[in-house]
């Protein structure tokens, strides 16, 4: 690997207060910035403007050159095809991190490498990848998620009792009629998480029941990472989560003894339920296993080395 391989994450104005944002470009770059070695990786974030503000065009073109740029989703349709014809001549490469949507083709060949935040996300693409317009050679790369950086040290093992929690958007739940009255649900605001980043370890069971995603973009399913399991396995917390999650059962095993078959309000009644039941058991310290390997799998480290191995491919 050359000497200062210049690793640039690139984001757009209408992303900057996207949870995806915080965490695949501010906290991703830093854990990279801390763990990759100084004198062989210069990582840096760079803003896409629009393409009418020349002077700031000009900027990102001179940010990019000579490094692996990481388009953030849809960053890269911020600029036009000439903006993006020079950045393509003076990059080293040109990735972009789908995260959590499709992002559609532009020029063909524009991309070198699709990333992934899920191995569900990389069997989907790998097979469909056609309907992104690719040319001979273009990779797939898995890139895991990570668990937020800001949660503490307190622990949901400390707690004596069930305690029940949900922590994210409400609309992503098909119907919250199971959720009994003193369940946990702190409000989600990417731009004030002090509160609710709190309030995970307080909770030692968490609910990450999601609705199926319901039609496909370009032929390909978008996907989600599993970044709610990946947060309650740090705080030490089980998790109650139905099979359509992505990523829930290649993590956990479909043996995990909170594991619902979907997210209809009799299957989250009768798992919250399970769960209370066998909160102390075996059973559940057999839960709390399964979640401290999942942690292990999404360290930083980890993440940061599939990170490294992508940006090697250009070197």
């Amino acid at each position: 690997m050359p000497r200062s391989c210049k690793i640039v994450f690139a984001y757009r104005r209408g992303q900057i207060h996207m949870g995806g944002k915080m965490m695949r470009v501010d906290q991703l770059s830093q854990m990279a910035a801390d763990m990759l070695p100084s004198d062989q990786y210069d990582v840096q974030t760079a803003f896409v403007p629009r393409e009418d503000r020349r002077h700031k065009v000009r900027e990102l073109i001179d940010a990019c050159r000579g490094a692996v740029v990481i388009f953030h989703k849809s960053a890269a349709s911020n600029i036009g095809p000439d903006t993006r014809a020079e950045i393509r001549k003076v990059a080293a490469g040109i990735c972009v991190d789908h995260l959590d949507i499709v992002v559609g083709p532009l020029e063909k060949g524009f991309f070198d490498v699709h990333i992934v935040a899920s191995r569900f996300a990389e069997a989907e693409l790998v097979q469909n990848l056609n309907g992104l317009k690719p040319l001979p050679g273009t990779q797939v790369r898995h890139l895991r998620h990570h668990a937020d950086p800001r949660l503490g040290e307190i622990s949901a093992r400390e707690i004596d009792n069930f305690q029940l929690g949900y922590f994210g958007m409400l609309e992503n739940i098909a119907d919250r009629s199971a959720f009994p009255d003193d369940m946990s649900i702190p409000d989600y605001e990417p731009t004030e998480l002090d509160g609710f980043l709190n309030a995970l370890p307080k909770s030692n069971l968490h609910v990450t029941v999601r609705k199926p995603f319901p039609k496909r973009s370009f032929g390909i399913l978008p996907t989600k990472p599993f970044t709610k399991g990946f947060n309650a396995a740090v705080v030490g917390a089980n998790v109650l989560v139905n099979t359509q999650v992505h990523d829930a059962t290649y993590y956990l095993g479909e043996d995990y003894p909170f594991l619902i078959p979907d997210p209809s309000p009799n299957s989250v009644r009768a798992g919250i339920e399970h769960a209370r039941e066998a909160f102390g058991s075996a059973e559940w310290q057999m839960g709390l296993d399964r979640m401290a390997d999942m942690r292990a799998q999404v360290a930083p480290e980890k993440v940061v080395q599939e990170l490294r191995q992508i940006v090697d491919l250009f070197g």
